[in-house]
């Protein structure tokens, strides 16, 4: 239960795989691609978190304020390739000589591992494995061991390939296409046993160096090693008997961390002179071992439930950036789709399950939004607002890289969500030098833009010309999540405006010299206060229901029984236009304020919301059956919850959206996750406290896993009879479980209720 397996071979598959089997450590990742090579359509890739190049987008139609240029992630340097051959004769899959194949991902040591047994032409038989890893300690650092056992002569062949390019899809916008040559080579140099590249983004002209240092042993003496260069490759040959074992140290460094990227590269080879393939593993082993103790997710009676879950908490860790020159994409490291862009997918889908164990990552997550707020000034200046930031709805650098702007720019949402995202952070840690360093600033910043898009009509606060989470609907007024969040980013922005008025000390005089610096006083907070408490809402009081918005439930509903099932993802499909006409939801929009904001609506407006939105929605988005699998457990729909939550458990390891090949969907892990912490548990983080309304799901015998609050360490375990709160570190705290007080000193034991629906 602490690996993905795979006994066969399946040619097909390989694209998904190399997917599923990359590894990464949050500055870089590599796909799972085969060492000796398969086929030529193989999507090799490695990727830099944060690197970026910058192309012209090119628009059928200009207009004012439409983005002229746009951030790429580009393939860097591929270390992957190292051909075999017995004989020589060369290994590969594609002859079918082979047998005893298994291929490995293991959890608990951060490791990717393959091998089986090729059978040569003339019948003999050759033992050959392959074990790569990025280091989870050292972040620069990826290795290779390549192990042969043959009985005659073995030559290993490794390439360092720099002649590159990104790869697209001109008929699926999820992928990007054009601009593929991102990178260009300045250098490859040989020395000793050490191969030198550096290279440079194409328009950017951000380093990238790369010094990959060999250790080849057969029969326990060094092999000597072969090396030729050209100028956009270079191989290392060695040649052996009996048996070889090729170690292959690759470190990576870019220009916008480390100045001078070769100098750093170069100075970290030195300082790793005595580090090889065993040391990275025990140190992987020893820091997975904290990981996992307290960011585990237990499930009791489901092993394939149990090894998904771990699939994806593992992926996140991989993926999830840890410093403030980056975040994480929408594929995270695991392949080109969405051209490597960070989405509002950080901070409503991904940021939770992070705060909720490792408020370290989620600090970097948020400092990396801090570090962009001028960017996101400069957009809010060309978008015409005088005051306030627009985060850009899709970037790696900090502008907006989003060229259709109803599905994009429109998205204003983005700002609410990233200041939800501080907020929560608060709430987890009341830590009030964080506030007072990144939070108060990006909170009163994104809360200005309010009243740049909104104003007052018969004393209520509206905002026009807006698109929601629900991209099937496009620039509308009074968005209900739009508001819910705007009305939550005020209140929030008042609210810590007044605590740090309060203050004394150093925290008081960065909150005075901030405002001071924003030109942020009493009257323009009051304005917040008064848009917060007068924020509209559209309501249908005959089926106690709020509107996605003020015109969608005067639509028609969409044709669904006329619909082809593989006319799906509507997107694909249908003009715009034509979706945009319908009651139709590319995923959750006004449940998913339900969720975040359950406070705002009553219980039954919530039951009514699911009834009536979830028929109409095509979960064409990724992000979709996680959070109706969510309100499905808050709405006390078991078996829906149950279904909803399997359906994305499995939707990167059964491939169900078709597209896996592209990359993970890493908001969809997020969201699973929180499938069982605020579905199943009914976790919720509030300014009074934790809430929990726990149920365990038919197919489990029950579930566990930790909360870090407060500078507390909390275990819950929830079975078919029980609910078990402990306070393993920390002060006592007061949490409220189905609606009543509990005070945890060192364990609170109820049983579940569950209640149908």
């Amino acid at each position: 239960m602490w690996q993905i397996e795979r006994t066969t071979y399946e040619p097909e598959k390989r694209l998904v795989e190399e997917s599923l089997f990359t590894v990464g450590n949050g500055y870089l990742g590599v796909r799972g691609c085969f060492e000796e090579g398969t086929h030529a359509s193989s999507m090799r890739g490695t990727y830099i978190n944060g690197l970026y190049d910058r192309v012209p987008m090119r628009h059928a139609e200009m207009a004012y304020g439409f983005p002229e240029i746009q951030d790429k992630q580009p393939r860097i340097i591929d270390t992957q390739t190292c051909e075999v051959y017995l004989d020589d004769e060369r290994v590969t899959l594609k002859s079918k000589r082979y047998r005893d194949y298994v291929r490995r991902l293991d959890y608990r040591k951060g490791l990717s591992e393959r091998r089986y047994v090729f059978k040569t032409k003339s019948g003999k038989e050759g033992e050959v494995s392959f074990e790569r890893l990025a280091s989870l300690t050292r972040k620069n650092l990826l290795i290779y061991r390549i192990k042969v056992v043959y009985n005659g002569k073995i030559e290993l062949r490794s390439k360092i390939d720099c002649n590159i390019q990104n790869r697209g899809n001109t008929k699926d916008p999820r992928v990007g296409a054009g601009h593929m040559r991102l990178m260009k080579t300045l250098n490859i140099a040989k020395q000793d046993n050490q191969i030198k590249c550096l290279m440079e983004t194409a328009h950017t002209r951000i380093e990238q160096a790369t010094v990959v240092r060999y250790q080849v042993m057969s029969k326990g003496a060094e092999v000597p090693l072969v090396h030729l260069t050209n100028e956009t490759e270079a191989m290392t040959i060695v040649t052996g008997h009996d048996e070889m074992v090729m170690e292959k140290l690759c470190i990576f460094t870019d220009g916008l961390r480390h100045g001078d990227a070769m100098s750093a590269a170069e100075a970290l080879a030195e300082e790793n002179l005595e580090t090889d393939f065993s040391k990275l593993c025990a140190e992987q082993s020893d820091f997975l071992d904290r990981y996992w103790a307290v960011s585990d997710i237990e499930i009791f009676g489901d092993d394939r439930a149990q090894i998904s879950v771990r699939f994806m908490l593992f992926q996140l860790l991989q993926s999830v950036g840890t410093d403030a020159y980056s975040n994480i994409s929408a594929k995270g490291l695991s392949g080109a789709g969405y051209e490597g862009h960070y989405f509002w997918d950080t901070e409503i889908y991904v940021l939770p399950i992070m705060q909720m164990t490792q408020p370290e990552i989620a600090e970097s997550l948020l400092k990396y939004r801090h570090r962009i707020l001028p960017m996101a000034g400069k957009r809010a200046r060309e978008l015409g607002h005088a005051k306030g930031v627009a985060y850009p709805w899709r970037t790696i650098s900090g502008i907006e890289c989003s060229g259709y702007f109803p599905a994009g720019t429109a998205q204003y949402h983005i700002n609410a969500d990233i200041a939800y995202a501080f907020i929560q952070h608060y709430l987890y840690n009341e830590d009030l030098d964080f506030m007072a360093d990144y939070g108060l600033e990006v909170l009163f910043e994104t809360a200005r833009l309010w009243w740049a898009i909104g104003s007052f009509h018969r004393g209520e606060f509206m905002i026009h010309s807006v698109t929601g989470p629900d991209e099937y609907t496009a620039l509308v007024s009074n968005n209900y999540y739009t508001n819910a969040m705007a009305k939550y980013n005020l209140t929030w922005a008042v609210k810590l405006y007044e605590i740090f008025s309060k203050l004394g000390g150093e925290r008081h005089e960065k909150f005075k010299a901030l405002c001071e610096r924003l030109s942020l006083d009493d009257a323009e907070i009051d304005r917040m206060r008064d848009s917060a408490e007068h924020m509209y809402f559209a309501y249908d009081a005959v089926m106690d229901l709020y509107a996605q918005d003020d015109t969608f439930l005067t639509k028609p509903v969409w044709p669904f029984r006329d619909t082809p099932k593989d006319h799906y993802p509507l997107l694909l499909y249908f003009h715009p236009l034509t979706i945009y006409r319908h009651q139709v939801l590319k995923q959750a929009d006004t449940l998913l304020a339900h969720f975040l904001l359950e406070d705002y609506v009553t219980d039954l407006q919530i039951s009514n919301a699911y009834s009536y939105y979830e028929p109409l929605t095509t979960h064409d988005s990724s992000l979709s059956t996680c959070i109706y699998g969510i309100m499905a457990s808050r709405c006390g729909r078991e078996k829906q919850a149950e279904s909803f939550f399997m359906e994305s458990l499995r939707l990167d390891l059964d491939d169900t959206h078709h597209n896996t090949k592209d990359g993970l969907h890493m908001a969809n892990m997020g969201g699973t996750l929180l499938g069982v912490v605020a579905g199943f548990s009914g976790l919720r983080i509030k300014e009074e406290g934790l809430v929990f309304r726990p149920t365990c799901p038919g197919m489990w015998q029950g579930y566990r896993y930790h909360i870090k609050y407060k500078a507390r360490l909390l275990e819950v375990h929830v079975t078919e009879s029980t609910f078990k709160l402990k306070c393993l570190s920390g002060k006592p705290l007061e949490v409220e479980i189905f609606g009543e007080k509990y005070l945890v000193e060192n364990e609170v034991n109820i049983g579940t209720k569950n209640e149908g629906g």
